[in-house]
């Protein structure tokens, strides 16, 4: 989903949206009447989306162009009704939960009528910050569905490997035991073909596209920087258009080290948020311990900083920025990285 276009005009009705599999509570917030929240809830389908506006329409005199729709970014669940209010003009605001969240305090009760409540008021609030939802493009989608059905597939490959060591030890005294390995084996060989043949429709998705066929071979110009690192960044960015500055992008990947200090007695050091996309984090950390071992210029890096007894944790979060340093700027100059080319943002960091 895809957050722009700042929020212009005054907004006098905020409206909350919780969403769910089978259906989304609805509550109803008017700028001169903030005692008074309006709920609802219908069902997650094209009629109750239809439904949904029928209802509010009944609920105020307010205009259309000042109701402000705001939701929590939470996946597949709220695309359906999402998409339906962007494609009739609607301004929708699509938040992290946790922004949300973050900002309701302590709360002694939580259901779907409460949150959508909080949501509603997080707009109220918050309505200077509101970015306009637009539908993302058809290709990046594609790549997200498959991202996705990549990342189950190598879920279950991983559970039958582990139960395919655990029962190797058992394998010469137990016909059954030998049996179950070899059914497993299988089923990796199975599972394996399914991961190539995800990976071989995102690149043809890639290849349709000239504006994501650009970035991808720039970034993958970078050693250590794969196909499923490239795309899942591509994903989460917008093909690299809804982050300002490397240093945004650092920071929703969780690699900023931010400090920590109260007073002056208590100081615990610099240390990286856990408020962060966890794919990106978890992709960027492989990304950075391949590039350690194949790109020789960060492998000395690497192994410069541990001899100087750095602990490697923070050596591995260093060449993580590092890499987003250099995806970003050899994006932003559309030119495929230089080995011998040192980029004045690297400097930045040690």
């Amino acid at each position: 989903m895809v957050n722009s276009n700042k929020n212009e005009s005054m907004k006098n009705l905020f409206i909350g949206i919780d969403y769910s599999k089978k259906k989304f509570d609805v509550s109803l917030l008017e700028r001169y009447k903030m005692q008074e929240i309006k709920h609802e809830y219908f069902e997650n389908t094209p009629e109750g989306c239809k439904a949904m506006l029928k209802w509010i329409q009944l609920q105020t005199t307010i205009p259309p162009e000042e109701w402000l729709f705001c939701g929590e970014h939470t996946g597949l669940y709220g695309v359906l009704l999402t998409e339906f209010l962007v494609k009739k003009k609607f301004f929708v605001w699509i938040e992290n939960p946790m922004q949300i969240k973050l900002s309701t305090g302590l709360k002694r009760e939580k259901n779907d009528k409460v949150d959508s409540q909080e949501i509603a008021r997080y707009a109220y609030r918050f309505q200077d910050k509101a970015r306009c939802f637009q539908i993302q493009d058809k290709s990046l989608k594609s790549l997200q569905l498959l991202l996705s059905f990549r990342d189950r597939l190598m879920r279950n490959k991983h559970s039958i490997l582990v139960a395919a060591q655990e029962i190797r030890a058992v394998l010469k005294r137990d016909t059954t035991a030998r049996y179950i390995y070899e059914q497993t084996k299988k089923d990796v060989e199975r599972l394996n073909k399914e991961i190539k043949d995800v990976e071989s429709r995102m690149k043809e998705i890639i290849q349709a596209s000239e504006e994501l066929k650009e970035n991808y071979l720039l970034v993958t110009s970078i050693k250590g920087i794969a196909m499923i690192n490239t795309v899942a960044l591509m994903i989460h960015t917008d093909n690299f258009t809804r982050f300002q500055n490397c240093r945004q992008l650092a920071c929703y990947a969780g690699v900023v080290p931010f400090e920590k200090t109260s007073g002056s007695s208590i100081k615990s050091g610099s240390h990286i948020s856990h408020l962060a996309n966890i794919q990106i984090k978890t992709l960027l950390t492989q990304a950075a311990r391949s590039a350690v071992l194949y790109n020789p210029e960060l492998r000395q890096y690497y192994e410069r900083k541990i001899k100087e007894g750095k602990l490697e944790q923070i050596v591995i979060n260093n060449v993580r920025n590092k890499l987003l340093h250099r995806i970003f700027a050899i994006v932003q100059k559309k030119q495929p990285y230089q080995v011998n080319y040192i980029n004045s943002l690297n400097k930045n960091v040690a």
